[in-house]
């Protein structure tokens, strides 16, 4: 959960919204979000919510999962001349972690993560 929170708090400085601003914007109670913000309370599906419907271009996977969606990714590249194939990079193994995360009926979630 921290995670979010800290993804929501970058999308914040990113977009120059404070918490007061941005619980205005999103017709949040500041309280709500100051609590959510600092931790004493879980983001909720209603924040998330109405993040997207305030911000048409927030990317809600990157904010649950850190991963941007293909479609932003597409959007972020520029189509320029071909570069020359740069030589082969010598990979590194690295841990994968899959995660799974559950919606319960009261709006909130649990993230499990697995290392493989």
């Amino acid at each position: 959960m921290e995670d979010v929170v800290q993804r929501i708090q970058e999308y914040m400085e990113h977009t120059g919204h404070n918490a007061t601003s941005l619980a205005k914007a999103i017709g949040m109670n500041r309280p709500t979000l100051v609590h959510i913000l600092n931790g004493r309370n879980k983001p909720n599906l209603q924040l998330l919510r109405q993040l997207a419907l305030f911000d048409s271009e927030l990317d809600v996977r990157y904010l649950l999962t850190g991963i941007k969606s293909i479609q932003v990714v597409e959007q972020n590249i520029q189509h320029t001349e071909p570069t020359p194939t740069p030589s082969p990079v010598k990979v590194t193994e690295t841990k994968t972690h899959e995660k799974l995360l559950v919606l319960n009926p009261n709006g909130t979630w649990n993230t499990y993560t697995k290392e493989a």
